[in-house]
């Protein structure tokens, strides 16, 4: 009797016992018209970008909105310079308006501290050096859960158990 008590015991604490890390999400948003350029840009657009930054894991998730510019794409980056100086390009979205857990190594260097030292640029056939820029500022940082390999061996390990708990229980009637 003291073995099956100890051992529902065990089955209840054990999801209570592993907790998942926090990732920090900072997110950015940046504005972009093409008065923003350092030289001629497309005056007649504007757009938004929407950065999230997983700093621990280096990767980006992205969503772009632009309108009264030309598509296709050439391409879509964050630029590593302050407002009014053009940058090397740190992070390439691929000319792509959206994505999603994009690893970049570069990440790093852009923090809630410094983020108008960086900016979004979208490129066009008739704006090859930008059409529409915005600096980025930072909105907040969010914490997400994130498994650990833990949680999943507790989980196994206590359906495992479980499962043998109702085999041993029919056997035993059977």
């Amino acid at each position: 009797m003291m073995k099956k008590s100890v051992l529902c015991a065990a089955l209840f604490a054990a999801p209570f016992m592993a907790t998942p890390a926090l990732a920090a999400i900072d997110t950015y948003t940046a504005f972009l018209y093409g008065a923003n350029e350092t030289g001629v840009g497309d005056p007649d657009g504007f757009g938004v970008a929407t950065v999230l930054i997983d700093n621990q894991a280096l990767t980006v998730s992205w969503s772009i909105m632009a309108n009264a510019i030309d598509f296709p794409l050439t391409g879509a980056h964050i630029h590593a310079a302050p407002a009014g100086t053009n940058g090397p390009v740190i992070v390439d979205f691929g000319g792509s308006l959206t994505g999603s857990q994009m690893y970049d190594a570069d990440l790093a260097s852009i923090t809630p501290v410094n983020p108008s030292s960086f900016y979004v640029n979208l490129h066009n056939a008739m704006y090859p050096a930008g059409a529409i820029r915005g600096q980025l500022q930072y909105v907040g940082t969010a914490m997400a859960p994130v498994p650990e390999p833990e949680t999943y061996a507790l989980m196994l390990g206590g359906l495992g158990l479980v499962g043998f708990l109702v085999r041993r229980r029919q056997a035993a009637r059977g």
